[in-house]
């Protein structure tokens, strides 16, 4: 009977049927989510994407239970134990039940699951093997009226894995084909070519108030500040948004949030194909080129792809270095900008990515470092690259997780607390924490410090291979960042409801060709100002659509009108259609 019951296609089954129905329970949660920001037909592919992998994970998973069952019947008449493979089965379902119940309450015990882990698990095994003695005997009457129960389910669930192959296939490969028509190229004129060239770098989560040029106490950032001496350093500049998908459109649009309405993951700027920088640019000649590591600031993930000539998928700049390195890397390869919600089943809030995390190896040290990035860009650039060009190079670093490479890891806190990977995912990241809290998060922001100190270094290394020759002598380098980062006021990291100044008072150091004086400029700026100054350097009138003011009359030692500031965040609002009826104004 034991042989029966321990079939694999009887494990599959129920393993099947219970990973479905989590998975129908988690869309709709994510559909609740995603409509803020596009289509139910939008949500299909993703949602048929994710039943293939989750099936695909329920094979792999059913295999494992079945071959431990089947070893646990071999191994336990040896040493006298009357343990049959159902028992083992009603063990692990007790286990995943209470795991899954703590999992949904976790934070009521917060405390409990991030200092007390071994005990908090060994009670859970405990628990389960008492509930597995007590029901020992009505187990194998459970199974099969749980077999026979569970049929009808099995078929609409293997339905919709049928279902969901083609229209996976179809969104992945045959939609694609048909849109790989080129877009018509715009006629340039012998004037365009005498353009300045352009090359914007940005940070990522790097706040003015932690770079030593902005007078921050440590020597964060030794390079930039030689560097900026010949540059025009704008110290009061405030971010559109305290997080990189509203930031990172409105730095491409010169719009505010409330108008391109990228309020969260995966937006789609409104208009966005019609009405950006680069195609501004690309329309003038100039040759556009993205570089970008973080996949919410991706020009795809925005929108805009269309006005780049050159933009590698963000999953080429880093090397896996854990098992979740090497599925995500996989996922964007075959599904990014094709399928929204292509990365839906590792999530941060899907179980699956739980496990990953859990059996993962830990590391120390970034696997995303400025230098891919750059170094990509080089090779373009000693490739007789067309001028007039535009770069756009969003580097990862210094945003979490905090892991410089040495030297630099610990050269602003010598102890060994939070050096690796899982020690600073310990922490309530974009979360609130408690007061005694803060001398740990003291030691995270060192970490935080010690990376700009990292990033520092690689923006020097990269300024030094880039001069290099008569490289320069027609090319504009700006130097900024999406949003910064905060460590105080009981909030640590960046998103959420507070715009604190920390996380919205960001660097912009715009370095002309030939330039050898500095300017300091104390006057207050946006975001979205950085378009239309691009454009005016560039000797290209700014577009009516876009908000922002020009600031090349400030770099000049002019006055500009005062006009109000703005930083905002609005993530409780859909993206289509609606009045904004929440958020935070700054």
């Amino acid at each position: 009977m034991a042989s029966t019951i321990l079939s694999f296609r009887k494990i599959f089954r129920l393993i099947f049927i219970l990973f479905s129905l989590y998975l129908m329970g988690d869309a709709f949660y994510r559909w609740d989510g995603f409509r803020y920001y596009a289509s139910f037909p939008e949500f299909l592919p993703g949602l048929a994407l994710t039943i293939i992998l989750w099936s695909v994970v329920a094979v792999f998973m059913s295999l494992l239970v079945w071959l431990s069952a089947r070893l646990l019947e071999w191994f336990c008449p040896y040493v006298g134990w009357k343990i049959r493979a159902e028992h083992f089965l009603l063990f692990l379902f007790a286990l995943a039940l209470l795991g899954v119940t703590i999992w949904i309450g976790r934070h009521r015990i917060w405390d409990i699951v991030h200092t007390q882990r071994k005990i908090l698990f060994l009670s859970l095994i405990l628990i389960s093997i008492l509930i597995t003695w007590l029901f020992r005997n009505k187990v194998e009457q459970w199974m099969r009226i749980v077999q026979e129960r569970i049929t009808p389910l099995v078929w609409l669930f293997g339905i919709l894995v049928l279902l969901s192959v083609p229209l996976v296939t179809y969104h992945t490969w045959v939609k694609q084909a048909v849109k790989a028509v080129s877009p018509p190229t715009p006629q340039h004129t012998a004037s365009d070519r005498k353009r300045l060239n352009i090359i914007l770098v940005t940070f990522d989560t790097l706040s003015a108030q932690n770079m030593s040029l902005y007078g921050y106490y440590r020597p964060t950032t030794p390079f930039i500040t030689e560097w900026a001496n010949k540059a025009s350093v704008f110290t009061r500049l405030e971010a559109a948004s305290n997080w990189t998908p509203p930031a990172a459109a409105s730095l491409m649009t010169g719009k505010r949030p409330w108008t391109h309405r990228v309020y969260h993951m995966n937006s789609r700027i409104v208009k966005g194909k019609t009405e950006n920088l680069p195609l501004a640019l690309k329309n003038n000649g100039y040759y556009n080129m993205a570089f970008i590591v973080n996949p919410l600031a991706s020009v795809k993930t925005l929108g805009i792809a269309d006005s780049f000539e050159v933009a590698p998928l963000y999953s080429e700049f880093g090397s896996p270095a854990s098992l979740f390195g090497w599925v995500e890397k996989s996922l964007s390869q075959l599904f990014a900008g094709k399928i929204l919600m292509y990365d839906w089943i590792i999530k941060g809030d899907f179980i699956l990515r739980r496990v990953i995390d859990m059996i993962s190896r830990n590391f120390s040290k970034t696997i995303v470092p400025p230098e891919r990035a750059f170094n990509r860009f080089l090779l373009n650039f000693n490739d007789n690259l067309p001028e007039p060009f535009f770069i756009w190079i969003h580097v990862f670093p210094p945003h979490h997780p905090y892991l410089p490479v040495e030297p630099f890891m610990g050269m602003f806190d010598s102890s060994p607390e939070l050096r690796t990977l899982k020690s600073q995912w310990k922490l309530p990241l974009n979360l609130s924490y408690k007061d005694e809290m803060q001398q740990t998060v003291d030691i995270l922001r060192d970490r935080y410090d010690e990376f700009i100190r990292y990033c520092d270094k690689q923006f020097e290394d990269f300024i030094t291979r880039l001069t290099t020759g008569d490289n320069l002598k027609n090319t504009l380098i700006i130097l900024s960042s999406d949003h910064g980062e905060t460590f105080e006021r009981n909030f640590l990291g960046h998103t959420g409801p507070h715009l604190y100044e920390p996380l919205t008072n960001i660097p912009l150091i715009i370095r002309e060709p030939g330039q050898n004086k500095g300017i300091v400029i104390d006057e207050l700026a946006e975001q979205i100002d950085i378009p239309p100054t691009i454009l005016e350097l560039a000797d290209i009138p700014a577009p009516s659509w876009m908000e922002g003011h020009s600031l090349v009359p400030l770099m000049r030692g002019k006055r500009l009108p005062s006009h109000p500031v703005f930083s905002m965040t609005f993530g409780g609002n859909p993206s289509r259609g609606e009045r904004i009826s929440k958020g935070t104004i700054a």
